[in-house]
Order: C-alpha cells, then sequence, then structure tokens
C-alpha cells in the first residue's frame, strides 16, 4: 500500500470481513471488549462495538481512557502555540520556565520534548503508585530532575516531559491546559474528550488488569486521575472524538461537524520524521527510531501496511490511533485492557488495508 491514494470513499460493506473478526475475538476471549471506527478525511466510514460481557455498556459514545494517545493531542495544542508565534519550537524552554534554566539544561526545546530526545527523565511508576502525588507535585519534580543525557543524544520515550508541556501552554495562553484544550482543540472540532468524565452522562469503560475490579478501587482511582490531568495520558475520549481529530489532521482546518485551528503546514510538519537515526529503546530493543513531533512512525520501523507518511499513536490500555495521509485512512482502535494482546488491532489494522486495496 506504501504511496497509493484512494480515489473513492470505502464502502462500509467492504470492511464486514474486518469488523467480523474483531467481533470473534472478543467472543473467543482474546480482548475483554473492543470498539473500532474507520473513517477518512471526510469523517467516520463505520463503527462499532463488541464487549465480552453482555452486562458491559459500550457504544461508539463510550469514554475510554486513551492513556499515552492523549500526547498527540497535547502535542497538536503547543504546536497551535507555535504556529501563533507564542511558542519557539527551537527555543529553550527556559526562557518560559525560569526553575528549568540551569546550564544542564539550556538547550533543552520543545522539539527535544515533542519527540522524546530532551533527556528529561520519566516519573518512576513506583512513585506515583506509592505516593500519589499531585499534579503540581509531578511538575515540580520533572522541574527539578537532572537529565538523563544530553538534549538529542538518544531517544527515550518520556511521559513527565509532557508536564512541562503543559505548564509552556498555560503560561503563553494564559489559560490551564485543561482549559485550553477544551476550548481551542475539542469545541471546535466538536469533541467530547476531556480530562473529567465524571459528569458527562456516556458509559465509563472500565480498564481491565490495572488491579481495580472493585467498584469503590476504581472510583478512588478516577479521583485521582481526574485531579491530576496527566497531560501524557489522562484523557478520556470516544470513537467518533478521534475520528474527528484524525480527519481534521488529514485536512486541517474544516472537517465533518467543526475545524482545526491548525494550518496544513503545520499538520504535516508534525507527521514528518523529525529524529531519523537517534537511537533509541523501542520494545526492549536498541535501534534507529523514527518519531515527529508527539507522532510515532511505525512503518519506517517495522514492517506493517501503511504509508511512509503515516503517523500513530497508542496507548497502554490499549488504544490507538492512525493516520495515513497518502491513503487517506483514519483507523481509531480501542479496547480496555491493560498491556493488552496487540494482535486483533494488527489484524483489524491489516484487514483493513485489503479491503481499501479491494481485497
Amino acid at each position: 500500500m506504501a504511496g497509493s491514494t484512494v480515489r473513492s470513499r470505502l464502502a462500509p460493506e467492504a470492511l464486514d470481513a474486518v469488523f467480523g473478526a474483531l467481533r470473534d475475538r472478543v467472543a473467543a476471549g482474546d480482548i475483554p471488549a473492543a470498539a473500532l471506527a474507520i473513517g477518512d478525511a471526510g469523517g467516520a466510514i463505520r463503527s462499532e462495538t463488541f464487549a465480552a460481557r453482555p452486562r458491559e455498556r459500550i457504544d461508539p459514545q463510550s469514554f475510554f481512557f486513551l492513556a499515552s494517545l492523549t500526547k498527540p493531542i497535547v502535542a497538536t495544542a503547543a504546536m497551535q502555540l507555535v504556529e501563533a508565534g507564542s511558542l519557539d519550537l527551537h527555543g529553550p524552554i527556559a526562557r518560559h520556565l525560569p526553575q528549568f534554566a540551569t546550564a544542564a539544561k539550556e538547550q533543552v526545546s520543545l522539539w527535544h520534548l515533542l519527540t522524546h530526545t530532551s533527556g528529561v527523565p520519566d516519573i518512576p511508576t513506583d512513585v506515583i503508585r506509592r505516593e500519589r502525588p499531585s499534579a503540581a507535585r509531578m511538575t515540580q519534580m520533572t522541574l527539578d530532575a537532572p537529565l538523563n543525557f544530553a538534549p538529542g543524544e538518544r531517544w527515550e520515550y518520556c511521559s513527565a516531559s509532557f508536564y512541562l508541556i503543559g505548564r509552556l501552554i498555560e503560561k503563553q495562553s494564559g489559560l490551564p491546559y485543561p482549559e485550553y484544550l477544551r476550548r481551542r482543540l475539542f469545541e471546535p472540532l466538536g469533541m467530547q474528550t476531556t480530562f473529567d468524565p465524571r459528569r458527562s452522562g456516556r458509559p465509563l469503560v472500565r480498564v481491565h488488569g490495572v488491579g481495580a475490579e472493585r467498584w469503590l478501587k476504581r472510583y478512588f482511582l478516577l479521583r485521582y486521575l481526574v485531579s491530576t490531568s496527566i497531560p501524557g495520558g489522562g484523557l478520556w475520549g470516544t470513537l467518533n472524538d478521534l475520528l474527528r481529530f484524525g480527519a481534521a489532521l488529514l485536512r486541517p482546518s474544516r472537517t465533518e461537524g467543526g475545524y482545526l485551528p491548525l494550518s496544513p503546514a503545520t499538520a504535516a510538519l508534525m507527521m514528518e520524521d523529525h529524529v531519523g537515526g537517534v537511537v533509541g529503546q523501542v520494545d526492549g530493543e536498541t535501534r534507529p527510531v523514527h518519531f515527529g513531533l508527539g507522532w510515532g512512525k511505525p512503518t519506517l520501523m517495522r514492517k506493517a501496511p501503511g504509508s511512509p507518511r503515516v503517523v500513530s499513536h497508542g496507548g497502554a490500555t490499549g488504544t490507538r490511533l492512525w493516520i495515513d495521509p497518502d491513503s487517506e485512512l483514519v483507523f481509531v482502535f480501542f479496547t480496555n485492557q491493560w498491556d493488552p494482546n496487540r494482535d486483533p488491532e494488527v489484524e483489524a489494522l491489516s484487514g483493513t488495508y485489503r479491503a481499501l486495496a479491494g481485497g
């Protein structure tokens, strides 16, 4: 499919095999639930949800915990400010964050943060689980921590760096970053995505495998997540939300039901490979990494369907957004399992490309 172009819109029935296979995977217990949506620059083509347990209420409007799929959304907000001239993509962030102004950190830029090449260390998971630090505390920890390596020296995936991005958005927009996202991204696009889904009236799809199977534990975990509004992994969203976001990136400014305040040139810049050749750890293996501004470049790193222009991001809760500009494809896949079996997702993606090719 590399380099191919879709000349006519994919018919929903052409995806029967894809959705049927996913239904069978859920029925077999390979994953507890699944939600799949396929779209293009014009919006949704087909979306369905499947749950192994009949009592679980899941539909295309259900809220799934997006986890790290939050990152490219927050990255887009930051790039709006770059486009407006409020932030410099390559200038030192210490200009705006005086607490970060040390000799070792003076070269760290927003570009480094968005490409995971900053050297900023992550906050250990066991610290978060044991101490449940506040958002302010985690931001301060990130500001204070020494770098793991010189900026640009290597690639190292980091969620904590998004606390710095959140702080930059606040400093330059005058709004708390959750409010900035709501006003400048979600409302213009007609998205329901939020850091606090509790009063939405929509079903919240619980995540299996995080040690919160009992209702009370889930309640306290959700309350903590809402209180921290984790900019690198705290959003909740629906299939339709992510389809709208993906379609808007394929055709910036206008999409079905809303618009994205971002120019085509900036959207294209985000999707370019910015770190090709920089070495990092990926899936336990040290190798050259390909990454955009907030986006992974999977087809440049492994055998996968799609063009070299594909961008994608997933989350540990089984979320995935895949955008292929050459095929005008938006692929959204959710499940509700921590560190899930990814085979059903890979099969659904491969089947979608076969359908695009007329197979």
